[in-house]
């Protein structure tokens, strides 16, 4: 990482408080990479006791927990007063599930207790422009973790937080948001989505709503296809 590039990182870091996100490690250990995609282990310093890896999922799970995951985006006031809640889409195209899927469940597989895995994709059409989808995931006992950090975020998005005239590319940091809110994430179907109680181990992030949790036993049957 560049200088600029690494002072621009620990302001973002400074400015959203991720914990997570933003501690220094080891580095990753990279699982798959291409023009658009990365793939990569990173250690999570709120592993604690250590997540239950290695993981076995299979890409048949995999691709039903991607097809699975929902983006509902955040409306202002008087949008919502005019038009209401904004409707829930999916966050992944068929492209992207395939294109992720398979690498990783291999990530999953390679995962020590102590380490995450982190996604990066790259998104471009001609109405939106180059945007970054990127987050992380991690089994812990029998719950699979997902996190939506930035769902097709713009690189000019971080001057929301206040970083002047800088285009950041969250590769080297998937799990940095680059603004805060904007969306919440949701699974279908409902009944394997898993919503915390008081008192159970929590994953602690800056922007919860993007935080999902799936009961990967209750997709064997009425699962979403891509």
């Amino acid at each position: 990482m560049s200088g600029t590039r690494l002072a621009v990182h620990l302001l973002l870091c400074a400015v959203l408080g991720s914990a997570s996100a933003c501690t220094s490690g080891p580095p990753p250990r990279l699982v798959y990479q291409d023009s658009r995609t990365v793939i990569e282990l990173r250690v999570d310093p709120q592993a604690g006791i250590g997540h239950s890896h290695p993981a076995t999922l299979t890409i048949e799970h995999m691709t039903h927990i991607l097809s699975g995951i929902r983006v509902q985006k955040e409306r202002d006031a008087v949008h919502r007063l005019l038009a209401g809640e904004a409707e829930a889409g999916s966050a992944f195209n068929a492209e992207e599930v395939w294109a992720l899927a398979p690498h990783l469940v291999t990530a999953l597989a390679e995962a020590k207790p102590g380490e995450l895995v982190t996604f990066y994709r790259r998104f471009s059409n001609g109405s939106t422009g180059l945007a970054y989808t990127t987050g992380g995931l991690f089994m812990r006992v029998k719950y699979l973790y997902v996190i939506l950090a930035n769902y097709r975020q713009l690189p000019s998005d971080a001057m929301s937080l206040g970083i002047p005239a800088y285009e950041i590319d969250p590769v080297d940091d998937p799990l940095l948001p680059l603004r805060r809110g904007g969306y919440s994430v949701s699974f279908v179907p409902q009944e394997a989505e898993v919503h915390p109680v008081k008192g159970q181990w929590q994953w602690n992030f800056p922007d919860p709503g993007k935080v999902v949790i799936i009961d990967p036993a209750l997709l064997r049957s009425n699962s979403p296809k891509p």
